[in-house]
């Protein structure tokens, strides 16, 4: 689907033969082995993503492939992410009892629009933070602390967004409090739709 402005939704990527692919995941579900629904999507909203100096968080593709991942002093348009926003459409089995998570609501997808005009999503790599243009899910779970939020990995919980000097990586929890490094901890910053 084609916005007013010629541009893709966020969940259409286009595939190196310039074929426009819908992503399904992202339309509305995303199924566990059972193929019954895990996670629906509630909303996805425009935003840009600050670190808690009020730096920018931009990442990039090139056409080669090399990603770049940083935070900058300014904003344009080129930052834009866009966050989209999943729910948990069934409770939590431990143990014998059924329990709701307390983070379902807040299970995320950041996507930013690249430099040849496809989406990329921030995702973790196997040590590092990546990025990817395929149609795998790379979720992140959103903590609210007060006005500030953290990021932590979805499918590898002990890895949360981390804000190196210039750029972004995940890293683990040495302590369970993170309350103390800010380098843990960003801010969502919505745009209001016209």
């Amino acid at each position: 689907m084609l916005l007013r402005s010629g541009r893709r939704k966020p969940y259409e990527v286009l595939l190196r033969g310039r074929k426009s692919v819908k992503r399904k995941a992202l339309l509305g579900t995303v199924k566990t082995a059972s193929r019954k629904p895990a996670l629906l999507l509630r909303e996805t909203l425009k935003c840009y993503i600050l670190t808690e100096d009020s730096k920018t968080v931009h990442f990039d593709i090139d056409e080669d492939g090399h990603y770049e991942i940083s935070t900058k002093d300014s904003q344009s348009h080129e930052d834009i992410a866009w966050l989209s926003v999943f729910t948990r459409s069934e409770p939590a089995v431990t143990g014998k009892s059924s329990v709701r998570i307390k983070d379902s609501k807040n299970v995320v997808i950041l996507t930013q629009r690249s430099k040849l005009n496809d989406f990329v999503l921030l995702c973790k790599g196997k040590k590092h933070l990546s990025l990817k243009l395929s149609e795998d899910n790379h979720f992140f779970i959103m903590h609210y602390q007060g006005d500030s939020v953290q990021f932590q990995c979805y499918e590898d919980t002990s890895y949360y967004l981390y804000v190196n000097d210039d750029s972004l990586d995940i890293r683990k929890l040495e302590n369970k409090e993170p309350n103390e490094d800010k380098n843990f901890y960003f801010r969502v910053s919505y745009l209001q739709e016209k």
